[in-house]
């Protein structure tokens, strides 16, 4: 059930409650102040029956009333009085006739009463009023009119209310005092079940928030119900665990920054150290020949290359990531621009034994837009990265090339020793090297790829590494076309 039904219902419990109270509150002072239950039927509307929808005892006094006016003086005849005995038992009521200040007829269950203290002529009541007459309570319906000599006559349709009446003015204080008790006791039980179900998932949304604060973000938070504040805690929980994730991805970025730092120095220390010692070499004389000056120079020459491309790799990196690089897109064919490019690059294969196999459909679009000298570096780093890593006897490289609809892509598959499974969703990761160690032969400084994501992503394409063990790796860019029509896609 939602927070917001729950508290429509409690509202709604807290009127009705009051309400239903009120009736009978009410009720019960109508009975303190009519003196018969069933003189609440008085205020009630009449509806089919006239005849069923009033009591006996108004009946008889309506009938008396058109007595009245018909037949007076056979209303004060003896006889007449006398056949009312019976009607008047079946109610359990009497009978008082005054004529101006004497008393003229009384029924036998009413010859005890003061009839003095009966009200006076012309305060004619149209329901039954409460009456005190000596020590008895009377619940009285009055009807006053004139003879023809002018004579005042009272008739007086009178039912002892004396122990009904006793026993609600008795009780009626508890009565009250209860239904006071239980309106209180509702409204309070709805304000404590209703705030109950909505703080306590808030205090456990406060407790999991001193948790995060401090930095424990394993402690996780169960919605209990599915309303507004289950959702809330639904979507806290997700939070949490997305910052879990983070936190960790964030750690791994943090260990292989600093193991990075580490092997950086160390590969900047190396060719430092060995350039030192070289130039001591030369300095102390032990380079005494031509030949070993020449070595030792061109050893020092190559260790400073090396120093200078790492330097240089690590500055490239840091532009891209701060977005500081500019790029000079131009529209070219990528299909011509790959051809030069490996025609060029094949050369230097052959020299490493390596065989390089370009495929590509010839139909199709190929334009797109590219830095020339930025993606020349993308396909630098790949082909590098897959060289570094071939063992085999036969080193094999297949570049593939297609256009889409939407797309052309470029795949460079190599058939070295794969990657496993667990490093390739971090492969392209910034500071991550899947192989760890430091040779030269192999190692680098594991931006290589990291670049290239960058200059792709600059480029509005995507590239992509999949990788089997014992087969090789293959890795996709995809390239959007650039203003290809359909004609030429076709």
């Amino acid at each position: 059930m939602s927070i917001k039904l729950r508290l429509i219902l409690s509202n709604i419990a807290m009127i009705t409650v009051p309400i239903i109270l009120f009736m009978i509150t009410s009720f019960l002072l109508m009975i303190v102040f009519l003196g018969d239950i069933r003189e609440i039927a008085e205020f009630l509307p009449e509806s089919h029956s006239y005849h069923k929808t009033k009591q006996k005892d108004t009946l008889l006094f309506l009938a008396l009333k058109e007595k009245s006016a018909s037949n007076p003086k056979e209303l004060l005849s003896k006889e007449y009085l006398e056949t009312l005995d019976t009607d008047l038992e079946k109610i359990d009521s009497g009978l008082v006739i005054r004529k101006n200040d004497d008393v003229i007829y009384v029924t036998p269950e009413l010859e005890k009463v003061r009839t003095q203290n009966l009200p006076d002529f012309g305060t004619e009541k149209s329901f039954r009023s409460l009456e005190e007459i000596g020590d008895q309570t009377f619940a009285i319906k009055q009807h006053d009119f004139y003879l023809q000599d002018g004579s005042e006559i009272s008739l007086f349709l009178m039912r002892d209310a004396s122990p009904w009446n006793k026993f609600v003015r008795t009780f009626f204080p508890i009565l009250f005092g209860l239904c006071l008790l239980i309106l209180i006791a509702t409204n309070g039980l709805l304000a404590y079940f209703v705030s109950k179900s909505i703080i306590k998932p808030i205090n456990q949304l406060k407790k999991a928030a001193y948790f995060i604060k401090s930095g424990n973000l394993d402690h996780s938070i169960k919605p209990t119900k599915n309303d507004e504040i289950g959702q809330l805690t639904q979507a806290f929980e997700e939070m949490r665990i997305q910052l879990k994730e983070s936190h960790e991805i964030q750690q791994q970025y943090e260990d292989n920054r600093k193991e990075l730092i580490a092997h950086i120095s160390h590969d900047l220390k190396t060719p430092i150290t060995s350039i030192k010692g070289y130039i001591e070499g030369i300095r102390d004389g032990v380079a005494d020949t031509p030949e070993k000056r020449t070595r030792y120079i061109q050893t020092i020459y190559a260790k400073a290359v090396d120093m200078d491309h790492l330097i240089d790799e690590l500055f490239l990196f840091s532009k891209l990531d701060l977005g500081k690089v500019p790029f000079e897109f131009e529209k070219i064919d990528i299909k011509d621009y790959l051809i030069d490019y490996f025609e060029e690059l094949s050369f230097d294969l052959r020299k490493q034994n390596v065989e390089l196999n370009f495929q590509f459909t010839p139909t199709g679009c190929y334009d797109v837009l590219i830095d020339r000298e930025k993606f020349k570096r993308v396909l630098a780093n790949i082909i590098n990265n897959s060289l570094k890593y071939m063992e085999k006897d036969k080193r094999e490289l297949i570049i593939s090339m297609r256009s889409t609809n939407e797309n052309v892509e470029i795949s460079i598959a190599d058939n070295g020793p794969g990657i496993p499974e667990e490093s390739i969703p971090f492969i392209f990761n910034q500071f991550y090297r899947a192989e760890r160690s430091r040779n030269k032969l192999t190692g680098g400084s594991g931006l290589g790829l990291s670049i290239a994501k960058m200059i792709i992503e600059e480029h509005n394409g995507v590239i992509k590494l999949e990788s089997i063990l014992k087969v090789g790796t293959t890795i996709t860019i995809t390239l959007p076309h650039h203003n290809c029509s359909k004609e030429a896609k076709s």
